[in-house]
């Protein structure tokens, strides 16, 4: 069976046809050498998703559903990397694994940049083309501390415990590799362990929204 492309179209979508981004429109044309005629499958972002018709720049719109968000949402808080490679990957994986929200740390110890918003936009709308989701992974920059977020708070600690269940809106912290300063670590935190190894940023990131991913797939933990 031929490969579907699946693009995403930002909404909120008019009536009729879909006017293609320039960025999907030469991916389909130049990269996968889609023709008038050929299939795709796409979505807004929030949940809608529809199969259709490739037409020149337009996609005529065929039947459509929509697509519950996962519960409970998952936020990854990450101190960036000073590599923007890095920093591309931890948004990439991160949008294929479906978590919800990613929000890139300003520690005291973070040797990085938050990446300008429009790249990690670009980072993030490739990956949910390629993982075929509905659900577009929300990128956002906040000062540590203040920690404003999900009131069940885990970090990613090599002394901490295995995740406990839980049952309601979660954000993971992950530190920059020199570490948390005391007072940054929030009120309250749950220490968590991703393994005995030391990892870098965004290995820590990949490995930790897999578990919770994984978890929330499985509700009876929750």
């Amino acid at each position: 069976m031929a490969h579907i492309p699946h693009v995403y179209v930002p909404g909120p979508w008019p009536d009729g046809d879909l006017v293609l981004p320039e960025p999907a429109l030469h991916h389909l044309e130049t990269v996968l050498r889609r023709s008038p005629g050929s299939t795709v499958t796409y979505t807004d972002g929030e949940g809608r998703m529809g199969e259709g018709r490739l037409e020149g720049a337009h996609v005529r719109r065929g039947a459509e559903r929509l697509v519950e968000r996962p519960f409970p949402p998952i936020t990854l808080a990450v101190a960036p990397p000073r590599s923007a490679d890095r920093q591309r990957m931890i948004v990439e994986k991160l949008a294929e694994l479906g978590v919800d929200r990613l929000v890139w740390l300003r520690s005291r110890h973070g040797e990085g940049r938050p990446p300008r918003p429009d790249k990690a936009a670009a980072w993030a709308a490739g990956a949910l083309e390629q993982s075929r989701g509905a659900h577009r992974l929300e990128v956002s920059s906040q000062q540590l501390p203040p920690l404003d977020l999900n009131p069940l708070l885990f970090v990613a600690d090599q002394q901490g415990e295995p995740f406990p269940p839980f049952t309601g809106a979660v954000t993971l912290v992950v530190g920059p590799e020199g570490g948390l300063a005391p007072d940054e670590i929030p009120d309250g935190a749950v220490r968590v362990s991703l393994g005995d190894r030391v990892l870098r940023v965004e290995t820590a990131a990949i490995a930790g929204a897999t578990l919770l991913t994984a978890l929330r797939a499985r509700g009876d933990l929750f």
